[in-house]
């Protein structure tokens, strides 16, 4: 009896796992419907033809529906469509002599079967579109439906985790009493069930002290960390909550470790919580839509089949994207606890089942945390996606003189076009680390310094600001970094680059004669400069290392022995690629502001690039105006 029990337990919570999952692709349902029932109707009618008729006003009925008649084909009808704005779904209408006006194909009834169909398809489109309203917000990228869907799940166990971790916390409660801490903490006073509750109750307000102090300081030290890097501070808060998952189910296990296990698993759960809730604004930024609406035609025909039509700039509904989003977490919020109180029940409370359900529970909330993270396209530049499409474009030669690997030849039938091969916000989503930090070249901290970091003279300086970068918020400076020690970390970078190089350390050689060039410069800003000085600067870095690269392999070449390396590169060595580098950039730039919005990137004023604290202030002198003197 008791293991049939148990079996319709088991049976239930598979049963609620499976009807949260269909409610997961709820999002969709609408949309996936409304498409297929689109193309079938547009694929089985027929296109209606008529002649140009008289006004109405001068005609009967019946002179009307001998006009409009199929064997009347001197001129093809224009198509209309009628578009739902808010569900962003389209249909073709279709003239109905009967009332003379114009309806949906679906409206227009011809044989009984046609109706039970459309009776069929009425009820699942109105059911579909109940849920989107109250679900769903409007005017949304494609990508928040693959969010949704993870996210429901995630929260869905979630929910099943907490339930756990709080079941093991009661059960550590009690573990005390068994445990004899009870006399230890209490005195002898208080005894039986009053010390057991007077423990309880003071462990458990103690347990939210260290949380909240927790708390506090790491809004205070990560507050300006999480704008900019949303995505990967949220997924690593959600170990740091697996962690404070794990240390409440060892109090079950280690009841007379009950306060400081439960006080760290609290500040755990605080620091993930804060992240999450900080991040919150800046993943939901990612959803609104810029009023671009997909049009594809059900025949494959028309000029707009494929292609998308910009309404009315962005979509302000920030406020519709949490409101809904909190409206799905309450419901999957509580199916999850019914579910996790009837897994509690059939597991019971053998420690060895209970820690086996926790680690099966974590890793699928951690695997679902994983591609709700993933899904999210951010059409918003930060310093990690721009200098990763930065790296990835390639420019087309019109002169413009970068090394060969990254130049391709201009077509002969387009106008002038310095940059292509530029990535999407999807393209870069594919790629973004989740994780791991960024790769080391494209981190901020390694881009821009400030002027001390590096060896520089006064008269590299007057170089750098009156002539290679004239004009300009920024410039760049080149030398090794004496500032900051070069530790393991460095080396074992330095060891792996030189080993996919295949280049073998010599012995009694310095690992400085290995030295990656590309690490040898960095930007330093103006005070003044804003996203577009910043976009601007990374273009000619990007530009500036190709060049150092091939130029070091170029001296590289020029030497017989590792006894004679080349020395560090210094501005001064780098004066005539500095002056090249600035035209070249300032000629790009145009032409790469114009390809990132074609590929639906959004302005770099908007961009979230970061605090880059390190700057300096100079007078910035204005450009040369070449002097153009009339022939006498």
């Amino acid at each position: 009896m008791k293991r049939g029990r148990v079996a319709m337990r088991v049976l239930f919570f598979l049963s609620t796992i499976l009807y949260c999952i269909g409610i997961a692709a709820v999002g969709c349902t609408a949309e996936r419907y409304i498409t297929a029932f689109v193309q079938y109707t547009h694929t089985h009618s027929t296109i209606r033809t008529q002649t140009i008729a008289p006004p109405r006003s001068t005609l009967s009925k019946s002179e009307i529906n001998n006009i409009i008649s199929p064997s009347s084909t001197t001129e093809e009808l224009p198509e209309l469509y009628s578009v739902d704005v808010r569900y962003d779904r389209r249909s073709p209408l279709k003239y109905d002599a009967a009332s003379g006006r114009y309806l949906d194909n679906s409206m227009i009834q011809t044989s009984s079967a046609d109706t039970n169909s459309y009776h069929g398809r009425t009820f699942i489109q109105k059911f579909g579109h109940s849920l989107h309203r109250n679900f769903v917000p409007e005017g949304v990228t494609p990508s928040y439906y693959k969010f949704m869907r993870w996210r429901i799940l995630q929260r869905f166990i979630n929910a099943n985790v907490h339930v756990i971790g709080t079941q093991s916390l009661l059960m550590g409660l009690r573990g005390i009493q068994r445990s004899g801490a009870v006399s230890a903490v209490s005195g002898a006073a208080v005894k039986g069930g009053a010390a057991l509750g007077a423990v309880a109750a003071t462990n458990w307000v103690l347990k939210d002290t260290l949380g909240k102090f927790v708390r506090m300081v790491w809004a205070s030290k990560m507050g300006r960390k999480f704008d900019p890097d949303a995505k990967r501070w949220r997924y690593r808060a959600s170990f740091i909550y697996a962690l404070g998952n794990g240390l409440e189910v060892s109090t079950y296990l280690h009841p007379q470790y009950f306060l400081p296990l439960a006080m760290l698993a609290n500040s755990c759960k605080q620091m993930s919580m804060l992240t999450s809730s900080a991040t919150r604004n800046a993943l939901y930024n990612s959803f609104k839509g810029d009023g671009v609406v997909n049009v594809n035609t059900a025949n494959g025909s028309g000029d707009n089949n494929g292609t998308a039509i910009r309404r009315s700039g962005s979509v302000e509904n920030i406020g519709d994207i949490t409101a809904k989003g909190e409206a799905q977490i309450a419901v999957v919020d509580l199916l999850g606890i019914a579910s996790g109180i009837c897994l509690s029940r059939a597991v019971g409370v053998s420690v060895n089942n209970v820690f086996s359900v926790w680690v099966i529970l974590q890793v699928m909330e951690i695997f679902c945390m994983y591609h709700e993270m993933q899904s999210i396209v951010y059409s918003t530049l930060n310093f990690e996606r721009m200098y990763t499409v930065l790296r990835e474009m390639k420019f087309i030669d019109y002169n413009v003189s970068i090394d060969s690997a990254d130049v391709v030849k201009p077509p002969k039938t387009k106008k002038e076009q310095l940059v292509s091969n530029v990535p999407t916000p999807e393209d870069i989503a594919e790629q973004e680390k989740i994780f791991m930090p960024p790769d080391h070249l494209a981190r901020r901290a390694i881009a821009f310094g400030s002027p001390g970091r590096t060896a520089l003279d006064p008269d590299e300086l007057k170089m750098l600001v009156n002539d290679a970068f004239r004009g300009e918020k920024y410039f760049i400076v080149v030398g090794k970094d004496e500032k900051n020690t070069r530790g393991l970390s460095a080396r074992v970078r330095q060891w792996r680059r030189m080993r996919r190089a295949g280049i073998s350390v010599e012995k009694g050689v310095s690992l400085d004669y290995y030295l990656d060039p590309q690490e040898q410069c960095y930007i330093v800003l103006h005070e003044s400069a804003n996203n577009l000085d910043i976009l601007k600067s990374a273009l000619a870095l990007v530009i500036f290392r190709r060049k150092l690269v091939a130029l070091d392999a170029t001296m590289r070449q020029q030497k017989t022995s590792v006894d004679d390396p080349p020395p560090p590169f210094r501005t001064r060595d780098c004066q005539e690629i500095l002056r090249e580098t600035r035209i070249e950039a300032s000629k790009v730039f145009p032409h790469l502001l114009r390809e990132l919005t074609k590929k639906g990137w959004r302005p770099p004023l908007r961009s979230l690039l970061g605090r880059v604290s390190a700057r300096a202030d100079w007078k910035i002198q204005l450009v040369r105006e070449k002097k153009h003197h009339p022939a006498s």
